[in-house]
């Protein structure tokens, strides 16, 4: 009788044990997660907790159950930890539209092993004790699991209850890319992103009233007129996208080096926008890309690329290809990254050269370097007719900037040389020159002078999690509004030899670019959103997730405010123009 007792107490002691683990798992991943704990999350994670370790109890064979069900929790372990690591990067949870771009896994390695930390190894490690409770506990009678496991499943129940019932909150909207992981946890982060996920899924169609008011927004643009519009009339267009440059970099030094002269050079002698801040959200460089080339907002929830790369996209290539212009895009890694294999012709370029097209004689990282890519490219575009449009994605300055050390030519301050912002620096150096030196060939071939290089930075680089590091390479403390203001910015840099330099410090975002390319080509299409930066205007941009995982608009003086329902309407304008395919249903 006392052995029994004994070995009851064991079985109650290990099942405790074993809910204790898989419960501390989940609030180790709320945590890292950088989300607060509340009574509904910790419903929410002892529910799903319990419920997993009394699940096995439903499989009689000890050896099938030991092995099937340590191998769902390792599963399980495994991609809340690949949560973790995402967060660190993106400052939001993995969603839904993630898996149809599992392609992009392809080179990013380096980036992705950048994330971890040693401490992430016991996140797997303390599954072992687990799964020895899966092999050696049993029950003499499977239905006596079921009572425990109800009752947690209650408890798991009790907040989403309370919200729709008492509260009648519709817990399905997400008002912007954190909202499930801030109410929910990362477990109903999961469960609510995949139901709006198949509750989002397929082409919808756009209301009338919807129609009307895209159609009213669109008429409704000024054009600007002033001295520079129309002036680049019939010039080659060379748009180049630099991968995670920010504003801050340009007219930095490094032990007495300048980090990018060559930017900085074309910056003082072109018209330079040091205020455009990042719009892009979960399709980050691709986003910049469609932001660019469209003149529409990215998606709220998932990568355009990759959910609707055959839309008909108006643009930049197809109203230059009005006035005859080629269109080219130029980018060193494989074709189909970004899903860009697709999503470019739909933006009108004629042909893509990718890094299948080259020969790879300098991969850095994740893919061609940037030297090496441009050299290639303008053995490609020097013997292409004018007047044509060239597009490049630069690849080399990626996370985790990590440059062999033989491409390594710019000094690091004294005792700074392992900092991860000079290795920052360092690549932005090396992007710089490569630029450079495209661009000095286009002078010596003629070319220069019958083109505009237009520069501008993809995203950020460093991110608001990496605040501590840029504070301990200065010595200095870094205020939130100094981080917007000064860090989260990107660069702009239109350049023609005949310009007068420029600086011009209105505060603008990424979704403005197309729209001055439109003032200053003479382009008389209004079919996006955002204004150009040279229309006299106050300027304004709106984020629609940014370093703080929330939306938020930027205001003409820099500071933080929340969306009016004016922005509001204009960001979900742009998701209905891109989710209907509004171009191709209405012929604009």
């Amino acid at each position: 009788m006392k052995d029994n007792v004994n070995q009851r107490l064991k079985e109650r002691l290990l099942e405790i044990l074993s809910v204790s683990i898989v419960t501390m798992l989940f609030i180790y991943t709320n945590a890292k997660m950088g989300n607060h704990l509340s009574i509904g999350i910790i419903t929410i994670i002892v529910g799903i907790a319990g419920f997993i370790v009394y699940l096995k109890e439903w499989v009689s064979n000890r050896v099938v159950k030991g092995a099937f069900f340590s191998l769902s929790l390792l599963s399980i372990m495994a991609f809340f930890l690949a949560d973790i690591w995402f967060y660190r990067y993106y400052a939001t949870p993995m969603n839904s539209y993630l898996w149809m771009q599992k392609s992009n896994l392809n080179g990013l390695g380096e980036s992705i092993f950048s994330m971890m930390e040693i401490k992430d190894a016991l996140f797997l490690l303390v599954g072992i004790p687990i799964a020895e409770s899966f092999v050696k506990k049993k029950y003499p009678l499977k239905h006596m699991a079921l009572i425990p496991a109800l009752l947690f499943l209650m408890v798991a129940g009790l907040k989403p209850v309370k919200n729709i019932f008492i509260d009648k909150v519709d817990i399905t909207r997400r008002y912007e890319a954190n909202t499930f992981l801030r109410n929910w946890g990362p477990i109903g982060h999961h469960v609510l992103d995949t139901y709006a996920y198949f509750a989002d899924s397929g082409r919808h169609v756009m209301s009338a009233d919807d129609k009307k008011a895209v159609s009213d927004y669109f008429n409704k643009k000024t054009k600007p007129f002033h001295d520079l519009s129309g002036s680049l009339k019939g010039k080659n267009l060379i748009l180049i996208q630099v991968e995670s440059l920010q504003a801050f970099p340009l007219f930095q030094k490094s032990a007495g080096q300048e980090v990018t002269p060559f930017m900085n050079e074309l910056a003082k002698e072109g018209l330079y926008f040091p205020h455009v801040y990042p719009q892009t959200v979960f399709g980050n460089s691709s986003d910049g890309e469609l932001i660019t080339n469209t003149g529409v907002y990215p998606l709220k929830q998932g990568a355009t690329f990759f959910r609707f790369p055959y839309n008909d996209f108006p643009g930049l290539a197809k109203e230059l290809k009005k006035s005859d212009y080629q269109s080219f895009a130029f980018h060193g890694d494989e074709e189909d990254f970004w899903n860009r294999q697709h999503a470019y012709p739909s933006l009108g370029f004629s042909e893509y050269y990718s890094i299948e097209d080259m020969q790879q004689d300098e991969i850095i990282s994740m893919g061609l370097g940037d030297r090496s890519f441009f050299n290639q490219s303008y053995k490609i575009l020097k013997d292409k007719q004018d007047p044509y449009y060239a597009f490049f994605v630069t690849l080399t300055s990626h996370v985790p900037f990590s440059l062999p050390k033989e491409r390594i030519t710019l000094k690091p301050e004294a005792g700074k040389e392992e900092s991860y912002l000079t290795k920052y620096f360092e690549a932005m150096h090396y992007t710089d020159s490569a630029i450079g030196e495209f661009v000095k060939k286009l002078e010596d071939a003629g070319k220069l002078k019958d083109s505009v290089i237009v520069l501008y930075g993809d995203h950020d680089g460093l991110f608001l999690k990496d605040k501590p590091t840029v504070e301990a390479y200065y010595g200095r403390k870094i205020s939130d509004d100094e981080w917007m203001a000064k860090y989260m910015p990107i660069p702009v840099i239109m350049y023609q030899q005949d310009m007068e330099g420029k600086t011009i410090d209105k505060v603008a975002g990424q979704v403005d670019i197309l729209p001055t390319l439109y003032d200053l080509f003479g382009i008389k299409s209004s079919t996006y959103f955002g204004e150009s930066m040279l229309n006299g205007k106050e300027g304004r941009a709106l984020i629609l997730k940014g370093d703080y995982g929330s939306q938020m608009k930027i205001n003409a003086e820099g500071k933080v405010e929340e969306f009016s329902p004016k922005d509001q309407r204009e960001i979900d304008l742009s998701d209905q123009v891109i989710i209907t395919d509004y171009f191709k249903q209405s012929g604009d």
